[in-house]
Protein backbone atom coordinates (compact mmCIF):
# COMPACT_ATOMS: atom_id res chain seq x y z
CA UNK A 1 0.00 0.00 0.00
CA UNK A 2 2.95 2.27 -0.94
CA UNK A 3 0.58 4.53 -3.32
CA UNK A 4 -1.82 4.87 -0.14
CA UNK A 5 1.40 6.55 1.97
CA UNK A 6 1.36 9.59 -0.56
CA UNK A 7 -1.16 12.24 -0.02
CA UNK A 8 -2.06 15.71 0.80
CA UNK A 9 -2.83 17.08 4.13
CA UNK A 10 -6.22 16.69 5.47
CA UNK A 11 -7.44 20.52 4.82
CA UNK A 12 -8.66 21.88 8.87
CA UNK A 13 -12.16 22.24 9.21
CA UNK A 14 -13.83 25.32 7.57
CA UNK A 15 -14.63 27.95 10.73
CA UNK A 16 -18.64 28.21 10.95
CA UNK A 17 -20.27 30.69 8.98
CA UNK A 18 -21.63 33.84 9.46
CA UNK A 19 -24.96 33.78 10.13
CA UNK A 20 -26.93 34.94 6.91
CA UNK A 21 -28.45 38.27 7.36
CA UNK A 22 -31.79 38.25 4.55
CA UNK A 23 -32.51 41.49 3.94
CA UNK A 24 -36.09 42.58 5.05
CA UNK A 25 -38.73 45.06 2.86
CA UNK A 26 -38.41 48.35 4.05
CA UNK A 27 -41.31 49.32 6.83
CA UNK A 28 -43.37 52.82 5.87
CA UNK A 29 -42.81 55.71 7.88
CA UNK A 30 -46.87 55.80 9.16
CA UNK A 31 -47.46 53.75 11.83
CA UNK A 32 -50.01 51.79 10.43
CA UNK A 33 -48.91 51.08 6.93
CA UNK A 34 -46.45 48.74 5.68
CA UNK A 35 -44.28 48.80 2.57
CA UNK A 36 -45.60 45.63 0.76
CA UNK A 37 -42.42 44.37 -1.60
CA UNK A 38 -42.47 44.77 -5.69
CA UNK A 39 -43.44 41.14 -6.42
CA UNK A 40 -41.36 41.52 -9.72
CA UNK A 41 -38.47 41.97 -7.67
CA UNK A 42 -39.29 39.46 -5.87
CA UNK A 43 -39.33 36.88 -8.26
CA UNK A 44 -35.66 38.48 -10.25
CA UNK A 45 -34.55 37.58 -6.67
CA UNK A 46 -35.88 34.22 -5.87
CA UNK A 47 -32.96 31.61 -5.28
CA UNK A 48 -33.18 28.95 -8.01
CA UNK A 49 -33.09 25.52 -6.20
CA UNK A 50 -30.32 23.58 -6.56
CA UNK A 51 -30.34 20.32 -8.68
CA UNK A 52 -30.01 16.78 -7.29
CA UNK A 53 -26.56 15.76 -6.89
CA UNK A 54 -26.25 13.14 -9.20
CA UNK A 55 -25.41 9.60 -7.60
CA UNK A 56 -23.90 6.11 -8.07
CA UNK A 57 -26.30 4.36 -5.73
CA UNK A 58 -24.48 5.29 -3.12
CA UNK A 59 -25.28 4.83 0.99
CA UNK A 60 -24.95 6.86 3.91
CA UNK A 61 -22.79 6.94 6.83
CA UNK A 62 -25.58 5.26 8.72
CA UNK A 63 -26.15 2.36 6.04
CA UNK A 64 -22.77 1.74 6.01
CA UNK A 65 -23.01 0.73 9.37
CA UNK A 66 -25.74 -1.29 9.69
CA UNK A 67 -24.67 -3.15 6.66
CA UNK A 68 -21.47 -4.11 8.72
CA UNK A 69 -23.30 -4.85 11.99
CA UNK A 70 -25.81 -7.06 9.91
CA UNK A 71 -23.38 -9.06 8.01
CA UNK A 72 -21.02 -9.76 11.08
CA UNK A 73 -18.37 -8.67 8.94
CA UNK A 74 -14.61 -8.75 10.90
CA UNK A 75 -13.40 -6.32 8.27
CA UNK A 76 -13.99 -3.20 6.52
CA UNK A 77 -11.71 -1.88 3.73
CA UNK A 78 -12.18 1.79 2.42
CA UNK A 79 -10.69 3.03 -0.31
CA UNK A 80 -10.79 6.90 -1.26
CA UNK A 81 -10.10 7.62 -4.79
CA UNK A 82 -10.77 11.50 -4.14
CA UNK A 83 -8.02 11.76 -1.48
CA UNK A 84 -8.41 13.15 2.23
CA UNK A 85 -11.09 14.89 2.13
CA UNK A 86 -13.18 11.29 1.43
CA UNK A 87 -11.54 9.68 4.29
CA UNK A 88 -14.42 11.04 6.67
CA UNK A 89 -16.49 8.07 6.00
CA UNK A 90 -14.69 5.56 7.22
CA UNK A 91 -14.14 7.23 10.03
CA UNK A 92 -18.07 7.93 10.67
CA UNK A 93 -18.56 4.56 10.27
CA UNK A 94 -15.97 3.20 13.10
CA UNK A 95 -17.42 6.24 15.24
CA UNK A 96 -21.23 4.50 14.49
CA UNK A 97 -20.54 0.95 14.54
CA UNK A 98 -18.59 1.84 18.07
CA UNK A 99 -21.70 3.53 19.61
CA UNK A 100 -23.77 0.70 18.97
CA UNK A 101 -21.78 -0.95 20.91
CA UNK A 102 -19.00 -3.26 19.19
CA UNK A 103 -15.53 -3.51 19.94
CA UNK A 104 -13.88 -0.88 17.03
CA UNK A 105 -10.25 -0.38 15.73
CA UNK A 106 -9.27 2.17 12.71
CA UNK A 107 -6.26 1.66 11.34
CA UNK A 108 -5.11 4.73 8.88
CA UNK A 109 -2.80 3.77 6.00
CA UNK A 110 -2.85 7.02 4.45
CA UNK A 111 0.42 9.15 4.01
CA UNK A 112 -1.08 12.08 5.71
CA UNK A 113 -3.16 10.67 8.40
CA UNK A 114 -5.84 12.03 7.15
CA UNK A 115 -8.05 9.18 8.81
CA UNK A 116 -6.35 9.53 12.44
CA UNK A 117 -5.47 13.01 12.72
CA UNK A 118 -9.65 14.05 13.52
CA UNK A 119 -9.87 11.40 15.94
CA UNK A 120 -6.92 12.22 17.82
CA UNK A 121 -6.19 15.81 17.23
CA UNK A 122 -2.13 15.07 16.57
CA UNK A 123 0.00 13.74 13.40
CA UNK A 124 2.13 13.18 16.35
CA UNK A 125 1.55 9.36 18.31
CA UNK A 126 3.78 6.50 17.10
CA UNK A 127 1.48 3.87 14.69
CA UNK A 128 1.57 1.40 11.81
CA UNK A 129 4.82 2.62 10.17
CA UNK A 130 6.49 2.73 13.63
CA UNK A 131 4.86 -1.05 13.95
CA UNK A 132 5.91 -1.91 10.93
CA UNK A 133 9.43 -0.79 11.59
CA UNK A 134 9.98 -2.42 14.06
CA UNK A 135 10.10 0.85 16.47
CA UNK A 136 6.87 -0.04 18.47
CA UNK A 137 4.62 -2.63 20.11
CA UNK A 138 1.04 -2.86 19.56
CA UNK A 139 0.65 -1.33 23.08
CA UNK A 140 2.47 1.60 21.91
CA UNK A 141 0.61 1.98 18.47
CA UNK A 142 -3.10 1.68 19.62
CA UNK A 143 -4.72 5.10 20.90
CA UNK A 144 -8.11 6.11 21.71
CA UNK A 145 -10.54 8.03 19.88
CA UNK A 146 -10.98 11.77 21.63
CA UNK A 147 -14.44 11.95 20.14
CA UNK A 148 -16.15 8.10 20.48
CA UNK A 149 -15.30 4.33 21.59
CA UNK A 150 -13.23 3.51 18.69
CA UNK A 151 -10.02 2.68 19.33
CA UNK A 152 -7.04 3.95 16.18
CA UNK A 153 -3.80 3.04 14.76
CA UNK A 154 -2.64 6.30 13.30
CA UNK A 155 -0.06 6.26 10.50
CA UNK A 156 2.83 7.18 12.71
CA UNK A 157 6.04 9.02 12.94
CA UNK A 158 8.15 6.40 11.50
CA UNK A 159 10.50 6.66 7.57
CA UNK A 160 7.14 5.50 5.45
CA UNK A 161 10.07 3.73 2.78
CA UNK A 162 11.56 2.16 5.80
CA UNK A 163 8.09 0.94 6.98
CA UNK A 164 6.88 0.00 3.76
CA UNK A 165 9.75 -2.18 3.13
CA UNK A 166 8.15 -4.51 5.99
CA UNK A 167 4.25 -4.51 4.13
CA UNK A 168 4.16 -8.31 4.19
CA UNK A 169 3.76 -8.35 7.65
CA UNK A 170 0.33 -6.50 7.44
CA UNK A 171 -1.78 -10.10 6.35
CA UNK A 172 -0.33 -10.66 10.14
CA UNK A 173 -1.13 -7.56 11.84
CA UNK A 174 -4.07 -7.61 10.11
CA UNK A 175 -4.97 -10.83 11.88
CA UNK A 176 -4.18 -10.46 15.34
CA UNK A 177 -6.28 -7.41 15.11
CA UNK A 178 -9.55 -8.85 13.92
CA UNK A 179 -9.19 -11.58 16.98
CA UNK A 180 -9.12 -8.67 19.59
CA UNK A 181 -11.74 -6.25 17.85
CA UNK A 182 -15.15 -7.09 16.48
CA UNK A 183 -14.45 -4.85 13.79
CA UNK A 184 -11.26 -3.64 11.97
CA UNK A 185 -11.69 -0.41 9.84
CA UNK A 186 -9.28 0.30 7.32
CA UNK A 187 -8.54 3.79 5.15
CA UNK A 188 -6.19 3.21 2.02
CA UNK A 189 -6.34 6.21 0.23
CA UNK A 190 -6.55 5.87 -3.65
CA UNK A 191 -5.63 2.36 -3.53
CA UNK A 192 -6.37 -0.43 -6.30
CA UNK A 193 -7.11 -3.63 -6.20
CA UNK A 194 -4.19 -5.19 -5.40
CA UNK A 195 -3.06 -2.31 -2.74
CA UNK A 196 -5.73 -3.92 -0.91
CA UNK A 197 -5.11 -7.82 -1.45
CA UNK A 198 -2.94 -8.04 1.76
CA UNK A 199 -5.72 -6.50 4.62
CA UNK A 200 -8.94 -8.46 3.11
CA UNK A 201 -9.74 -11.90 4.69
CA UNK A 202 -12.80 -13.76 5.66
CA UNK A 203 -15.89 -11.40 6.50
CA UNK A 204 -14.69 -8.72 4.46
CA UNK A 205 -16.24 -6.20 3.19
CA UNK A 206 -15.33 -3.20 0.58
CA UNK A 207 -16.09 0.46 0.25
CA UNK A 208 -15.27 2.94 -1.93
CA UNK A 209 -15.76 6.26 -0.38
CA UNK A 210 -16.93 9.32 -2.55
CA UNK A 211 -17.97 13.01 -2.58
CA UNK A 212 -19.10 13.76 -6.19
CA UNK A 213 -20.07 11.24 -8.67
CA UNK A 214 -17.31 11.85 -11.54
CA UNK A 215 -15.25 9.83 -13.73
CA UNK A 216 -12.88 9.61 -11.26
CA UNK A 217 -14.48 7.68 -9.04
CA UNK A 218 -16.53 6.23 -11.30
CA UNK A 219 -13.34 4.40 -12.89
CA UNK A 220 -12.37 3.66 -9.25
CA UNK A 221 -15.71 1.78 -9.04
CA UNK A 222 -15.14 -0.46 -12.06
CA UNK A 223 -11.35 -1.29 -11.55
CA UNK A 224 -11.81 -2.27 -7.81
CA UNK A 225 -15.56 -4.72 -9.15
CA UNK A 226 -13.25 -5.87 -12.27
CA UNK A 227 -10.45 -6.75 -10.54
CA UNK A 228 -12.19 -9.29 -7.55
CA UNK A 229 -14.58 -7.11 -5.47
CA UNK A 230 -17.78 -7.41 -7.27
CA UNK A 231 -19.62 -6.54 -3.94
CA UNK A 232 -18.12 -3.36 -3.26
CA UNK A 233 -19.85 -0.54 -1.77
CA UNK A 234 -20.24 2.69 -2.67
CA UNK A 235 -20.66 4.94 0.28
CA UNK A 236 -20.82 8.81 1.06
CA UNK A 237 -19.86 10.88 4.19
CA UNK A 238 -22.45 13.93 2.99
CA UNK A 239 -25.15 15.11 4.76
CA UNK A 240 -24.15 12.92 7.60
CA UNK A 241 -24.78 14.64 11.31
CA UNK A 242 -23.66 12.86 14.13
CA UNK A 243 -25.76 13.01 17.06
CA UNK A 244 -24.61 16.22 19.67
CA UNK A 245 -21.19 17.67 19.48
CA UNK A 246 -18.23 15.60 19.99
CA UNK A 247 -16.75 16.04 23.48
CA UNK A 248 -13.50 14.96 23.94
CA UNK A 249 -13.24 11.71 26.01
CA UNK A 250 -9.16 11.47 27.09
CA UNK A 251 -7.93 8.47 28.13
CA UNK A 252 -5.98 5.39 27.20
CA UNK A 253 -6.84 2.94 24.98
CA UNK A 254 -6.07 -1.25 25.94
CA UNK A 255 -4.04 -2.79 23.58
Amino acid sequence: LQDSLVGQELPERADEAEPYAAAMPAMAEAPDVVAMPDTTATEQTAVEPEPARSTLGEIDIEKAAEKLISSGAARAIFVSPEGDEAAASAILVAREVADAGLRVLLLDLTASGAASRPMLDSGLFPGITNLLASEAQFSDVIHADLYSDCHVIPVGTADPVRAMRAADRLPIIMQSLTTAYDLVVVECGPADAQGIGRLTGDATEVFLSMLEADDEVTQAAVKLIENGYPDLTLVTPLGHEPPGNPVPRRRTAAA
